[in-house]
């Protein structure tokens, strides 16, 4: 081999040693540590919403791009940062200038119901009773009547035969809101007002979440659910099963536990499946549902292990209503357990038991529990209804607490039936030795705080066991007729949200079904939701407002730590999971009446894109209003 060959032999090697180390140099160190970014957004504002403090106004650091890797977020930074992570086959999505917000996170919704009704009947979950509907009149004595005679009439007419299901809907017409529900709770609507009439007939009369079956229905009722009669009792008032009380769970039960006991539970499955991913085309990528039945429990289970979940979901079990528990088997229940429960990082991916929960600890239309609080004409104070020992809530929430289950979406909506379930922390603790830091651990949360108010004695329980207030401004609405029924001295207690934060009390929103706007509109300028019930806002303690960040780390940040996720979810920093949402509009800067019109064009889910609307051709499809089963 001649000089001249090895010299130039040698320098052509030289040439490509040196070249390769001014590539490598070149290549940033977290693509030698993780490889290239799978995915990368660019052209956008990225708000991170990692600032988790209270100060107003604070969303933490907001970027132009992000990097994702796998499942998870690898880097935040600008165009040139992040497009330096990309090889060549990462994906490259230009998001246009438009707003990237953490995935929202629904925190309380009735997942299973709403799915029910949207997609059950094409796939043959039906209601197979007769429909009818009447309006009410304006006292239960006048309503009993319409009820009969719109039976009977029916039967006749339709000729319904015997052993067929008949369901009455009771409207309100001109009533009050609630009004249906309080006849049927204090027995002046109830069976014996219709026996006579109807021997051959198993039927339901309901209005929105109260009403009552008879004896027919009853009889076959009982047949699959033994304990019905002592259950109802418990959770409603000694003689609620003499009149045939029904309420949210009885009719749940009725449909997915009775009439549907037989059908597929993957066919209920997909049921569940094409509800989620309506859900997750609204930039929800985490939810949270209490579950009653067994057959959902299933059809949810279904889908994680058959990898179909389109979104995460952390679910609380109330089997003491759904199953109608009497206290024995409550406790049996519970204890027999072992709580399996757990927080997001330790669960599953997908899905995974976050707790117990109760519903019926104290509620809403007409039915608050204000106690000593604020006093008011006996008819009034009449329909309050608190829990108290004996009473299904107090002993499912106290079994659970003995046994190790996290309390969680426990009603809590006005301030004495909250100062009550402080009280029942400070005996469980007292009785099973627990500390307060254990208790603290389990993260109890309350739910919808309408009238909550803010007493000293309710406010320190409330800090003393780290309770999360999860409000619903949909209850807020309620708020001004029961102002007229109580007095302006109850206009304090109206959902001071802005006082709870400032004193150290985590504080959550539960959206609107899938609308995350509406809630946080009412945050900001404290107006109560419009709907057909309520058609006028009204502004209750303009004071309490909050400003738009904050509401946003509601259903962000600090929805997260509801969901105990904070460490997987809820913001978007390096090593969470990539979940996201791109709004239509700068949230951040629109004017307030504008955010009642923010819409989510692309959703993000660990990593990927599944939802995509920015061509504005594939709209997400709204869905069904409020109504419990």
């Amino acid at each position: 081999m001649n000089r001249c060959f090895k010299m130039c032999l040698c320098g052509l090697v030289l040439v490509g040693v040196f070249s390769g180390v001014g590539w490598a140099q070149s290549r940033p160190a977290l693509v030698d540590q993780m490889g290239y970014a799978d995915l990368v957004l660019i052209n956008g504002k990225i708000v991170s919403m990692d600032d988790r403090s209270i100060t107003p106004e604070t969303p933490g650091n907001i970027y132009q791009a992000m990097a994702i890797k796998g499942k998870k977020i690898m880097s935040r930074g600008t165009n040139e940062e992040m497009r330096a992570l990309a090889g060549p086959q990462t994906v490259i999505e230009d998001v246009g200038g438009r707003v990237v917000i953490p995935g929202l996170i629904q925190t309380h919704f009735h997942l299973f119901s709403r799915a029910a009704r949207r997609y059950g009947p094409s796939m043959g979950f039906v209601d197979p009773s007769v429909q009818l509907t009447v309006t009410a009149a304006s006292d239960p004595e006048g309503t009993a009547k319409k009820i009969r005679d719109t039976l009977l009439n029916a039967i006749r007419v339709q000729n319904i035969p015997e052993g067929q299901w008949i369901s009455l809907r009771v409207e309100e017409g001109s009533n009050a809101p609630g009004t249906g529900r309080t006849w049927f709770g204090k027995g002046k609507l109830n069976r014996r007002q219709l026996d006579a009439v109807t021997p051959d007939h198993p039927i339901l009369v309901r209005a929105n979440i109260g009403g009552y079956f008879n004896e027919v229905a009853i009889k076959l009722f009982t047949e699959e659910f033994h304990d019905w009669l002592e259950s109802t009792d418990i959770e409603t008032a000694p003689g609620s099963s003499q009149n045939g009380y029904v309420a949210v769970p009885e009719m749940g039960g009725l449909t997915f536990e009775f009439w549907w006991k037989d059908k597929p539970s993957s066919d209920l499955a997909e049921v569940m499946r094409l509800y989620s991913v309506d859900v997750v085309n609204m930039g929800i990528t985490t939810v949270a549902t209490r579950i009653l039945y067994p057959k959902v429990i299933e059809a949810f289970n279904i889908l994680n292990r058959e990898g179909r979940l389109p979104h995460r979901l952390a679910y609380y079990v109330e089997s003491q209503r759904g199953n109608f528990f009497n206290v024995r088997s409550i406790r049996e229940f519970y204890r027999g357990m072992g709580a399996p429960w757990t927080n997001h990082a330790n669960g599953g991916e997908m899905l995974w038991l976050n707790g117990m929960c109760n519903e019926l600890w104290d509620s809403t239309q007409y039915s608050v529990c204000l106690g000593p609080d604020v006093p008011a004409t006996q008819d009034i104070k009449d329909r309050e209804r608190c829990p108290a020992p004996g009473m299904k809530s107090w002993e499912s929430v106290k079994a659970g607490l003995e046994f190790g289950w996290r309390p969680a979406q426990i009603h809590g909506n006005s301030s004495h039936g909250v100062r009550l379930f402080l009280q029942l922390l400070d005996q469980v603790a007292k009785e099973k030795n627990y500390s307060v830091e254990y208790i603290r651990n389990l993260r109890p949360t309350l739910e919808h705080n309408a009238l909550l108010g803010n007493l000293p004695d309710v406010m320190a329980g409330l800090k003393k066991y780290g309770v999360i207030l999860n409000v619903n401004t949909g209850n807020f609405a309620e708020v001004p007729p029961l102002i007229e029924d109580y007095g302006e001295e109850l206009r304090e207690f109206a959902m001071p949200v802005k006082t709870w934060i400032n004193s150290g009390i985590r504080v959550t929103f539960e959206a609107s079904g899938v609308d995350f706007w509406k809630p946080i509109h009412s945050l900001v300028t404290r107006k109560t939701p419009v709907s057909a019930t309520y058609p006028e806002p009204v502004v209750l303690l303009p004071e309490e407002a909050v400003d738009r960040v904050t509401a946003l780390k509601m259903a962000t940040t600090w929805a997260s730590e509801y969901m105990m996720a904070e460490d997987t979810i809820g913001t978007l920093e390096p090593g969470k999971f990539a979940d996201f949402a791109v709004l239509d509009r700068d949230y951040f800067s629109i004017p307030v009446e504008d955010i009642l019109n923010v819409r989510v064009v692309m959703t993000g889910l660990s990593g990927e894109i599944v939802f995509d609307n920015r061509s504005g051709n594939n709209p997400a499809k709204d869905v069904l209003p409020f109504r419990s089963w």
